[in-house]
């Protein structure tokens, strides 16, 4: 699967359901810079699960990996590979 649709996959969820719709959310914009905290990290795990069908195991659940939108696609290409 391309990174870029894994993006924008990624972008959409959050932007739908994370975020005001007055912030402009692109794949390198630092999801802390915005608000996106431990709950809102959840939620997207979730939503990674679900939508891929995979399980991200625990030695990819680190600070640098949800980092901006193009860190976790970076994560969820690598482990749908």
């Amino acid at each position: 699967m391309e990174i870029s649709t894994i993006n924008k996959d990624i972008l959409k969820f959050i932007t739908d359901n994370l975020i005001s719709s007055d912030i402009n959310l692109t794949e390198d914009t630092l999801l802390r810079d915005i608000g996106i905290d431990s709950y809102s990290i959840v939620e997207i795990i979730l939503f990674i699960e679900r939508k891929y069908g995979l399980v991200i195991p625990d030695e990819n659940l680190v600070p640098e990996n949800f980092k901006t939108v193009n860190a976790l696609s970076e994560v969820v290409n690598v482990l749908l590979k």
